[in-house]
């Protein structure tokens, strides 16, 4: 038993890179934070519950939630770096291949500037043959970064929190940038990522050149996706 318990020890603290009472270090914080959202950011995920808080209080339609559905599955990809999560939105939280709206990847890394892991996003060039790819993950066994787009704009920097109960972060201000063809304009994302063992929240919105919300809600509530 004293055995186990002092291996355990050792071990926890090899994990955080530091003995006990001294600063963690850069790379056991990047570390704790990956560890974090690799027991986390798994499963099926809906804000039914918010959108409805939201209707029963009768809020404006531009303070409202709307509905969301999303799938994150790990999944092995050995051609690209880091740690990968499949992610699938949908409008009914079915498998339906018409009711799937966004697919692709998520993509970890370490940034190699701070102690912040990188959240980016990779959409499929050729989305069709990947909808609920978590069922056929051998999908993944050649894909390479060539069959992707990104941009390195949108990635979100995340780190965990000092009670280690939330992963959290932003987007760099003004780096994600979208052009909207039916509105002839750019549109900047505001936004930013919680992640708790329970929750995926974010605020998905984005502004115009004179900072109007021109997609997603005004609320300064974040879209709280509950893991089911």
């Amino acid at each position: 038993m004293h055995k186990f318990f002092y291996g355990t020890l050792f071990l926890a603290i090899l994990a955080a890179g530091c003995a006990p009472g001294e600063p963690e270090t850069s790379a056991a914080q990047s570390a704790r934070t990956l560890s974090l959202i690799k027991q986390w950011v798994h499963g099926k995920y809906h804000n039914v519950a918010q959108f409805e808080a939201d209707m029963a209080a009768g809020l404006a339609p531009e303070l409202t939630h709307r509905p969301m559905h999303q799938l994150f599955v790990p999944v092995n990809a050995p051609q690209l770096k880091g740690y990968i999560v499949y992610q699938q939105s949908s409008m009914d939280g079915s498998e339906d291949p018409a009711m799937i709206f966004r697919h692709g990847l998520m993509q970890y890394l370490p940034d190699p500037d701070s102690d912040a892991i990188i959240q980016r996003e990779l959409y499929f060039k050729d989305p069709e043959p990947y909808k609920n790819l978590h069922h056929n993950p051998d999908l993944l066994a050649d894909v390479t970064l060539d069959d992707f787009t990104w941009d390195a704009g949108c990635d979100f920097f995340l780190r965990a929190s000092p009670a280690g109960d939330m992963v959290s972060g932003p987007l760099l201000q003004g780096k994600c940038v979208l052009f909207n063809q039916g509105m002839q304009k750019n549109m900047y994302a505001d936004d930013r990522v919680e992640i708790t063992a329970t929750d995926y929240r974010f605020h998905g919105r984005y502004r115009d050149d004179a900072g109007n919300i021109v997609w997603g809600t005004a609320s300064e509530e974040l879209n709280s996706l509950r893991r089911q």
